[in-house]
């Protein structure tokens, strides 16, 4: 089960990260600035939010496969909205179509926590990071297929920045096949089928968030995410704006992917052998040196903007990989699917919020304030730390 897991998502990651590349260079064409360009993708995350927390209560009633494939057939039928839209100019359409790409492409995103649900706690990062690995496929093979895809489309005579969205396509057509073929049907999540989970010893959600652990996975991941979008949405944008060289887009997304994913069994090791905390304070580290960094790059500098976005990609890659561990393993079974689905609804709407707020930072001021703007963001997660820390020393 877990090959078929790792493979699904890697296909799955390649066609999204070809789309989240394209969509702000898309929707700054059909509005002709780039202040509400970074709009179409953070609708595709608030769609993940939205995704996350109606794919969990799917899987719940349906079981962790059926929730999957479900989530790719959405994807497959919003990108090719999304083409058509981009197509014609229709600059709402497009922006429905990106929600519905992220509504479907929660189902990559949980994926991580079915490979934790087959494994101990003292593997489950481990278990997590392979699954984050996986797109590492996803890093070579979308920014690699944004030229060819775009040749293809103008050869049959569309706009060619669609053919991006081909590739989206057919990455979660191939994934929702590898699953059919490879993940077992099983009929509900694991946490349901435990007998020893009674409903009365579930807690309610607000003793849940209550708990230090849960309250510092949720702002590592959430920060991790929103820093890592706020820099990534408008990097493109800056780029092209300077260069006009998709090639050099292509290498910097590219490194900064290699970044999110390539290291991940590392991460995951680290964080079952050191702990999930000193993870989470080294990836908050990462994150503080590639904004800083990027406020310092001008938009030639494509070797300095390479490094940077590679190490927000580390960045991000820690502090997710060792968040997604602490939250799993904070609570009990019967309380574990409501929070997963909970801590991704308030991952995505976070990075929502950050994707459309990138635009407005660029247009408003420069891309040097909208990074030193993550930067002051990423020292969160050592204030919620240090504040646990020290409530329980006293």
């Amino acid at each position: 089960m877990m090959i078929g897991l790792f493979v699904s998502a890697g296909l799955s990651s390649s066609g999204y990260i070809a789309a989240i590349i394209i969509a702000p260079l898309v929707a700054e064409d059909m509005l002709g600035s780039p202040k509400w360009s970074g709009l179409p993708f953070a609708m595709g995350v608030i769609g993940m939010a939205f995704g996350a927390t109606n794919l969990s209560n799917f899987m719940v009633l349906h079981g962790r496969r059926a929730g999957l494939l479900l989530g790719y057939g959405v994807v497959m039928a919003a990108a090719a909205i999304a083409a058509l839209a981009t197509s014609v100019g229709a600059f709402w359409l497009f922006t429905l179509g990106m929600f519905a790409i992220g509504v479907g492409h929660s189902a990559n995103r949980l994926t991580r926590y079915a490979a934790a649900d087959l494994y101990s706690p003292t593997k489950r990062a481990s278990a997590i990071s392979w699954i984050i690995w996986a797109g590492t496929i996803g890093s070579v093979l979308g920014p690699a297929l944004l030229e060819p895809m775009r040749n293809l489309a103008a050869r049959i005579g569309i706009v060619d920045s669609a053919g991006p969205f081909f590739v989206t396509i057919a990455g979660a057509a191939s994934a929702a096949l590898v699953l059919r073929a490879m993940m077992p049907r099983l009929p509900a999540h694991t946490a349901t089928l435990d007998a020893s989970d009674a409903p009365s010893t579930r807690k309610s959600v607000i003793e849940i968030l209550a708990l230090p652990n849960v309250q510092i996975a949720l702002v590592a991941l959430a920060i991790s995410q929103g820093v890592m979008v706020l820099l990534m949405t408008m990097t493109p944008v800056y780029i092209r704006t300077a260069s006009n060289n998709f090639g050099a887009i292509g290498l910097v997304i590219a490194a900064h992917a290699f970044g999110m994913y390539a290291l991940s069994p590392l991460t995951g090791y680290l964080a079952d052998r050191l702990g999930r905390i000193p993870i989470i304070l080294s990836g908050v580290a990462l994150l503080i040196i590639s904004t800083y960094l990027a406020a310092n790059a001008e938009g030639l500098e494509t070797t300095r903007l390479t490094v940077a976005l590679f190490i927000l990609g580390l960045g991000w890659n820690f502090g997710f990989v060792a968040g997604s561990a602490l939250l799993t393993d904070s609570v009990q079974d019967s309380d574990r699917i409501r929070l997963q689905g909970l801590a991704d609804s308030l991952v995505w709407t976070t990075a929502a919020g950050a994707g459309l707020s990138s635009g407005v930072l660029l247009a408003t001021w420069n891309f040097s304030v909208l990074s030193l703007v993550g930067t002051v963001f990423s020292f969160l997660p050592i204030l919620i730390i240090g504040r646990h820390r020290l409530f329980s020393a006293t």
